[in-house]
């Protein structure tokens, strides 16, 4: 049977002070470290959604674009077609050459600006990671 005398009591204050040290010293910041990490990384990826999201309304911007020049290619192959097909394949060549060219330059600054974002994203990963790390080995 349990005793209930003066060392229990002594016991139960001695854990209820260590809990409480241990909470505000120990606890508590590391519980805040982690939710500020949370919220960093949460914001990291909204950030990196929209950029994606961006990304791809110019992508689609830039198909539509594309689209156009080919309908435009269509009409003036029809209207040139009469002349000869010598004519209509030169026509033809050129617009789609300079579609092409146009697409990969557009491509080319896309992929460019995705991984500028992502250097700048990974550039401050590292940073907060080097913050946090301090933080909780100090």
């Amino acid at each position: 049977m349990i005793e209930l005398n003066v060392t229990f009591f002594i016991q139960l204050v001695n854990f209820l002070i260590l809990l409480a040290v241990l909470n505000v010293i120990l606890y508590r910041p590391i519980r805040g470290i982690l939710q500020q990490r949370r919220e960093r990384l949460a914001g990291y990826l909204s950030e990196i959604e929209r950029f994606t999201k961006a990304a791809d309304e110019k992508l689609k911007g830039y198909e539509e674009e594309l689209a156009k020049a080919r309908s435009e290619g269509s009409k003036i192959r029809n209207e040139f077609k009469a002349l000869g097909t010598k004519e209509e394949q030169k026509i033809l060549a050129e617009a789609k050459k300079e579609a092409q060219k146009r697409l990969e330059e557009v491509r080319a600054d896309l992929n460019a600006q995705v991984e500028k974002a992502k250097k700048e994203l990974y550039g401050q990963v590292e940073q907060y990671a080097n913050m946090v790390a301090e933080k909780v080995l100090a």
